[in-house]
């Protein structure tokens, strides 16, 4: 997977402000051509009622791909940058949508927002609670459809309401991402897909990140999440144990916010997992 240099600063700062940033050409050539091998195999035919089809429980079936996809170190460095050192998987999944005439997919447009968003309690900007992460096949084109959002409506009382939440919205900005990027969208944003009037089928892969003591969509209790999980305990590794829910500094962590900024007290944790993976020292 590819590892080309992130300026995560100025990520942030977008992120912050806009709800929304790209990472381009995170993945490289060889995980693209994988993941689309797996969508051929689990989305050869069209969903009986509807043009979408989603599917979970990638990990059982694909352990080695889906494993160090959902554990990549610079997608995890920039969450912990978001949302400290909580990061935790909450589901890895697949997203479809098949072509329709072009009349069906105007009906495309669905407003909404992720789980756990906060929104409407102020303007300034507050940290997410989840981060959608997004990688879509194929590059998206004006037919494929594209990805629709409303910059700032992670911190504004923006909402779609009525007939509005099925239409563009005057507020939106269209984002069309290429095979290969990757996009981190904060829970809050309001943001819509788009139907697709093309002649291929578009996807996306989501990897759904959020704070490890919510509840998750993703089966962990199964042999390579476990087996993923004891070898990271084996390498002192705290934030891939971390990433399937094993957090024993959780309670104690939660209870030491208050005397500073809490982003810095972030860095003082997240150093402290690195040192303890590298010397064992607490």
């Amino acid at each position: 997977m590819s590892q080309m240099s992130i300026d995560l600063t100025q990520h942030l700062t977008e992120f912050q402000q806009q709800g929304v940033t790209c990472f381009p050409q995170q993945l490289d050539p060889t995980t693209v051509a994988q993941w689309q091998s797996v969508f051929q195999n689990q989305l050869a035919d069209p969903p009986p009622n509807g043009n979408r089809r989603d599917t979970y429980q990638l990990i059982q079936k694909y352990p080695q791909l889906a494993l160090p996809f959902v554990a990549n170190a610079q997608v995890l460095d920039f969450l912990e940058i978001l949302m400290g050192p909580f990061v935790s998987l909450e589901a890895l999944a697949i997203s479809a949508t098949f072509p329709t005439p072009k009349a069906r997919a105007d009906g495309g447009i669905h407003w909404h927002r992720d789980m756990w968003a906060q929104v409407g309690r102020t303007t300034d900007y507050l940290p997410p609670n989840a981060v959608n992460v997004l990688n879509y096949f194929p590059h998206l084109q004006p037919a494929h459809g594209a990805f629709r959002y409303i910059p700032g409506s992670h911190r504004q009382s923006v909402f779609a309401i009525g007939d509005q939440a099925g239409k563009p919205h005057p507020q939106e900005q269209l984002l069309y991402p290429k095979m290969g990027d990757t996009m981190f969208i904060h829970s809050g944003l309001l943001h819509s897909g788009t139907g697709n009037s093309s002649h291929e089928m578009r996807y996306f892969i989501s990897r759904f990140y959020a704070k490890c003591w919510y509840p998750r969509r993703e089966e962990t209790d199964i042999l390579p999440i476990q087996s993923f999980v004891a070898d990271a305990e084996l390498q002192r590794d705290r934030r891939l144990m971390r990433l399937f829910g094993q957090d024993d500094l959780l309670l104690s962590r939660a209870g030491r916010s208050g005397s500073q900024l809490e982003s810095e007290t972030w860095q003082q944790w997240i150093a402290e997992d690195r040192r303890y993976k590298l010397t064992g020292e607490e």
